[in-house]
C-alpha cells in the first residue's frame, strides 16, 4: 500500500520529505492564489477596490473553515483508519467528507446570498466600500461549494500518500485564476467582482481533477454518499479531528471582523495598507504550515498504528524543519518588504504604513512553526479536545481582549502588535501541551 510505503517505513527524514516538499508546493501555490486578486485589482488604482477585498476576508476565512474543518478532520481520520487497516471505515470517512461538504456550502452560502447587507454590516464595509465588497462575497457566496469542495479533497487525498495528486489539483486551479484574473479584473472591467469569477471557476477546474482522481484512481475514497450513512460514526470522526483548525479559520475571521470595524475609523486606505501588510507574514506562516500539514498523515498512520517511537522522531524531526524553514523566509521577507508592499500598492504613505506593518508582523514568524507542529500533532493523535483550545487561545480567547485593549492604549500601533503577542503565549501554549501529549503513554 501506498501510504505504508511512504509513511510507516524507512527514514523519518524520508518521510518528512517526500510529504512536507508537496504540501509546501501547494501553499506556495495558494499564496500565489491568495495574491492574484489582490495584485490584479491593485492595477485598477483603487485602494478602496483592494480594501473591500479585506474586507470579505471574513466571508472567505468562514469557507475556508468548512474546507479545513471537512479536510483537515477527513485526512487525519483516513490516515489513522488506514494504520489501522480498516478499509470500510476509509470508504465511509470518504463519504461523509462530500455530505457534510455539500450541505455546509448550500446552507452557509444561500444564507449569504438572501442576507448579503447584514453580512455587509457585520465583516464593517461601510459607504464607500459597501458595493465593491458585497459584489465580491455574493460571486464567493454562489461558487462556495466549489471552493469547499476543491479544499476539502485537497486535503483527504493526502491521507492515502497522493501529494503530488493533491499539488497537481491545486496548481490546476491557480493557473486558471491568474489566467483569468487580468481578463475579468481588467479587460472586462469588472474589479473586484471579476475577482471573484476567477476564484470560483479556478476552484471549480480543482474540483473536477480531484474528483477524476478519487473516481479514477483512489484506493478506498469514494464519492458516494451511502457510504456515510452505513457507518454514522465516520461524520462525527470528521468533524471531532476538523474542529481545532476549522476553529482557528472561524476565529481568524472574527479577528479580522472586528479588527475591519476598528480600523474602518481611519479610512480604506488603512484597512488596504493593513491587507497587504500583512503579506510576508503570510508567506512565511503557510509555508512552514505546509510543512506541518503535509507530515500530519504520517503521524496519524504511526499513532493509528501504536508506534510511539516513531510517532515522536516525525514530531520532533518536523518541529526542527519548520523552525529552520521559518528563520530563513522570516530574513528573507524581511529584506523584501518594500518590494512585497510595492506589488500591490503605489501611494506613498500606503507604502511605508505597510512596509512597517510588516516589520512588526515577522518578529515571531521565526517560530511560528512550533505552533504548526503541535496543533498538527494533537489533531492526528486524536487530541481533539486539546488541538481545539490551542486554536482557541491564539485567535479568540486571546486576540479579541487584546486588540481591544491594545487598540485603546496605544491606537494603530497596538492593533498592528495584537498578532506577534498572540502568536507567542501561542507557541509557549503548543509547545507545553505537544511535550506534555507525546510524553504521555497511550492509553
Amino acid at each position: 500500500m501506498q501510504a505504508e510505503e511512504i509513511f510507516g517505513k524507512g527514514s523519518v527524514w524520508k518521510a518528512i520529505a517526500r510529504t512536507s516538499i508537496p504540501a509546501v508546493f501547494t501553499m506556495l501555490v495558494m499564496i500565489v492564489y491568495n495574491m492574484a486578486d489582490m495584485y490584479f485589482v491593485g492595477k485598477t488604482g483603487d485602494p478602496t477596490q483592494i480594501a473591500a477585498i479585506s474586507l470579505a476576508s471574513p466571508v472567505y476565512m468562514l469557507m475556508m473553515a468548512i474546507g479545513t474543518l471537512v479536510g483537515g478532520g477527513g485526512c487525519a481520520a483516513v490516515s489513522n483508519a488506514l494504520g489501522n487497516g480498516n478499509m470500510k471505515l476509509v470508504k465511509a470517512l470518504g463519504s461523509a467528507c462530500l455530505v457534510i461538504q455539500t450541505a455546509a456550502s448550500v446552507m452557509i452560502g444561500g444564507a449569504v446570498l438572501l442576507f448579503p447587507d447584514a453580512v455587509l454590516r457585520f465583516v464593517g464595509a461601510d459607504t464607500d466600500t459597501w458595493q465593491y465588497t458585497g459584489e465580491y462575497i455574493r460571486v464567493l457566496a454562489a461558487g462556495m461549494i466549489f471552493i469547499t469542495f476543491a479544499n476539502v479533497f485537497a486535503n483527504v487525498i493526502r491521507a492515502e500518500g497522493a501529494a503530488k495528486e493533491s499539488l497537481l489539483g491545486n496548481a490546476i486551479g491557480t493557473i486558471t485564476n491568474m489566467v483569468l484574473d487580468p481578463i475579468f479584473i481588467l479587460w472586462m472591467n469588472l474589479g473586484v467582482m471579476g475577482a471573484a469569477i476567477a476564484t470560483v471557476i479556478g476552484n471549480a477546474a480543482s474540483c473536477l481533477f480531484l474528483a477524476y482522481y478519487i473516481c479514477q484512481r483512489s484506493s478506498g475514497l469514494t464519492l458516494s454518499p451511502v457510504f456515510a450513512f452505513q457507518m454514522p460514526k465516520s461524520f462525527y470522526r470528521v468533524i471531532v479531528l476538523g474542529i481545532p483548525n476549522a476553529a482557528s479559520n472561524l476565529l481568524s475571521g472574527l479577528s479580522n471582523t472586528i479588527s475591519n470595524h476598528i480600523l474602518i475609523q481611519y479610512g480604506a486606505g488603512t484597512i488596504a495598507a493593513i491587507g497587504v501588510g500583512g503579506k510576508a507574514g503570510m508567506i512565511v506562516s503557510m509555508i512552514v504550515m505546509g510543512i506541518c500539514m503535509g507530515v500530519q498523515p504520517v503521524i496519524a498512520y504511526n499513532y493509528g498504528a501504536g508506534d510511539r517511537k516513531r510517532t515522536k522522531e516525525v514530531t520532533v524531526g518536523t518541529a526542527i524543519v519548520s523552525v529552520v524553514t521559518g528563520a530563513l523566509l522570516t530574513i528573507g521577507c524581511y529584506c523584501l518588504r518594500p518590494a512585497i508592499a510595492g506589488i500591490f500598492l503605489k501611494e506613498n504613505s500606503l507604502l511605508e504604513q505597510s512596509v512597517h506593518i510588516m516589520t512588526i508582523q515577522l518578529s515571531m514568524m521565526a517560530l511560528i512553526g512550533l505552533y504548526y507542529t503541535g496543533i498538527n500533532f494533537l489533531q492526528a493523535a486524536g487530541k481533539a479536545a486539546s488541538a481545539a483550545f490551542l486554536s482557541l487561545f491564539r485567535q479568540g480567547l486571546l486576540f479579541v481582549p487584546m486588540i481591544l485593549i491594545l487598540h485603546s492604549l496605544f491606537g494603530l500601533e497596538g492593533v498592528y502588535w495584537t498578532s506577534v503577542l498572540c502568536d507567542l503565549a501561542a507557541v509557549v501554549l503548543a509547545v507545553t501541551l505537544t511535550v506534555k501529549a507525546i510524553n504521555r503513554k497511550r492509553q
